[in-house]
């Protein structure tokens, strides 16, 4: 006589990780996405492209607005921030040697105000950027195989 009591449980694992497995990979990513917000505000930081803070505090997942889609092992993951000058930031830019700039120096610290009387005439024609974008996706690249490898694992462990 056969006992295929354990074939059943294996089948009924098998379907409730089968159901499962799809919204698990979203916690991953979810997770991702949590990873990696941490890492591109500590590349701004390091780059010290801190002025006000509101690029380093702009950063989401999803957001409407976001500029910067990653595609980590055919799952996407939306995350940037709808601050206008983030690209900019990140890519470097051209500007125009003369234009003036309205704002006010605070040491060596030159904040934009718009309207402003005082302020600075540009002279260099490209701003380097930091790259701090480019930077943290290739630090999550090289995090998420790890990071996708332990949470499957687990994921598999609880089913099998």
């Amino acid at each position: 006589m056969i006992d295929v009591s354990e074939i059943e449980a294996f089948i009924k694992n098998c379907r409730a990780a089968a159901a499962d497995v799809k919204p698990y990979a979203g916690k991953v990513l979810e997770q991702a996405g949590e990873e990696f917000l941490d890492i591109v505000q500590g590349k701004i930081q390091s780059a010290r492209n801190v002025d006000t803070g509101r690029l380093l505090a702009s950063f989401t997942k999803g957001g409407a607005g976001n500029i910067w889609k990653l595609n980590l092992g055919g799952l996407t993951l939306t995350i940037g921030t709808n601050i206008e000058y983030a690209r900019y930031v990140n890519d470097g830019h051209s500007q125009q040697p003369g234009r003036f700039v309205p704002g006010v120096w605070n040491g060596s610290h030159f904040q934009y105000v718009p309207g402003a009387r005082t302020g600075m005439v540009l002279k260099a024609s490209f701003v380097k950027g930091s790259h701090f974008f480019d930077r943290s996706v290739q630090v999550l690249e090289r995090m998420f195989p790890e990071l996708a490898d332990k949470a499957f694992e687990q994921f598999f462990q609880r089913y099998f």
